[in-house]
């Protein structure tokens, strides 16, 4: 039985026979519910809803939300709570149902001119064997021509590393660049204005390109890149295991090289093809120095701290202030515009980096203990010179002197040359320092000084040569 036939059944057994409508949905075996909704319609409520006591709170509603058309209705409840609001969280939630309802959005496609734009972005994995990376990409918007690489950071030093790379492997670059909101791009962005980085805009400058940033929460406008890091993860990463961060790296060019050499579904051609179309910029004669600055303070044991480490500073610099350089492969410290220090760059955690060089003034004010801490310091150093120091046998007096003389030469003397040379000694079961130094090529020890008395009329001294003819008479 249909709805209008049943309601005209449920009327006329409650009107004229009186039945409840208990007996009514035991006669027509039909539901509560059913029978309620029937009636509703029939007979709609006269009681009007109160009204909500979010009501009093709509216009910062439609405030907030214009702002932040993203906010949950926990973040909602919580503000409110700052304005006294007594009611629960279920009432916020059907009360900002109607903010909340996503909207349907229409997005138009974007048409690019050779080299007008290039889109640039971060995406992150998390990969067996080499842990956590970030994969810097670079898409230009005409060809879809792609270029990326893996990092174990996005610090602004890696960032402009990643660009330094795809322009090197381009030979030029994009007009403009298109970027999300990114620390290293933009610091705030609000509608009223735009605060970039300021060495970010040094190093657009410098290459003579445009920043284009996006609105937020709008992935849209750089769809070219986000589609590429979404078929990096399903095409490339999923599924595959990489032996270290090189092993990545150098699988992900090769897949690079395919894509760029598939037909693209939207241009119909492929992006190796049509990157000769591309007018790039040139690049300029200097390069830019992919680096990040950052201030900083030696310590009293004079160390400065950076990501956990701690690097060495000559110690005559102790509790004064410093610049760090910060590399993607090395760390540069400086005091007055002048260069103090440089180390290697590290991401483990916790460790100390020393310059053994970088104590000597310290050592010469403690004679007492200097061939003792170069020792600990030379042995600390390398593995190759704690194994030839040891080789010194169990004379401590001679392993000082050997530790010592390697201090020595580490003054004139690469670092890696050194442990070669030291290397090679153990590989020939050879010991002795005066080894090391033929093997360096050193020059010999010069003799030492002649010593001349204080008067020097000593020295004129006087005497009659013996003829030669005494000599004819004896033979």
């Amino acid at each position: 039985m249909d709805d209008t036939s049943l309601k005209e059944k449920i009327l006329y057994l409650l009107d004229v026979e009186r039945l409840s409508r208990r007996q009514v949905i035991g006669h027509l075996h039909i539901g509560y519910r059913r029978l309620k909704r029937i009636l509703d319609k029939q007979c709609p409520s006269q009681n009007p809803q109160k009204s909500s006591p979010l009501e009093a709170y709509r216009h910062l509603l439609d405030e907030w939300y214009r702002q932040y058309p993203r906010l949950q209705a926990i973040q909602i409840y919580k503000r409110l709570q700052g304005y006294s609001y007594a009611g629960s969280l279920s009432s916020v939630e059907r009360f900002t149902r109607s903010w909340r309802v996503k909207k349907p959005v229409t997005y138009y496609a974007l048409d690019f001119m050779p080299s007008e734009e290039a889109q640039v972005d971060w995406f992150f994995a998390d990969l067996e064997n080499v842990g956590r990376v970030a994969l810097f990409l670079y898409v230009l918007s005409y060809s879809r021509y792609a270029w990326g690489k893996f990092y174990p950071k996005t610090s602004f030093e890696f960032f402009l590393d990643g660009h330094l790379e795809c322009f090197k492997h381009l030979n030029g670059l994009a007009r403009t660049h298109r970027y999300d909101n990114l620390k290293s791009v933009v610091l705030k962005h609000t509608p009223e204005k735009i605060e970039y980085n300021p060495q970010f805009l040094e190093f657009a400058r410098h290459y003579g390109f445009k920043i284009h940033a996006c609105n937020p929460y709008k992935g849209n406008e750089k769809g070219r890149v986000e589609r590429l890091g979404r078929d990096v993860r399903a095409s490339f990463l999923y599924g595959q295991v990489f032996k270290n961060a090189q092993d990545l790296n150098e699988c992900f060019r090769l897949w690079l090289v395919g894509r760029n050499s598939l037909i693209h579904r939207s241009t119909g051609k492929m992006p190796m093809d049509m990157l000769k179309s591309e007018n790039l910029l040139k690049l300029p004669s200097i390069e830019f120095a992919p680096r990040r600055i950052a201030q900083g303070v030696v310590s009293k044991t004079a160390l400065v701290e950076f990501e956990t480490n701690r690097y060495s500073v000559p110690s005559s610099l102790a509790q004064k202030p410093c610049g760090l350089l910060i590399y993607p492969d090395r760390i540069e410290i400086t005091h007055a515009s002048k260069i103090v220090a440089r180390h290697k760059r590290s991401f483990e955690k916790h460790k100390i980096f020393q310059n053994p060089l970088h104590i000597e003034s310290l050592l010469n004010r403690t004679p007492l203990f200097k061939r003792q801490r170069i020792l600990r310091l030379i042995e600390s150093m390398e593995p190759v010179f704690y194994k030839f120091l040891r080789a010194q046998g169990e004379d401590d007096s001679a392993r000082l002197e050997c530790a010592y003389q390697i201090f020595k030469l580490l003054k004139n003397h690469n670092r890696s040359v050194l442990v070669s040379a030291v290397a090679e000694l153990l590989s020939m079961g050879t010991y002795k320092t005066k080894a090391l130094l033929s093997l360096l090529n050193l020059p010999a020890q010069k003799d030492p000084d002649q010593v001349f008395p204080s008067d020097q009329k000593l020295l004129d001294i006087h005497y009659q040569p013996r003829s030669l003819e005494e000599y004819d008479q004896n033979n």
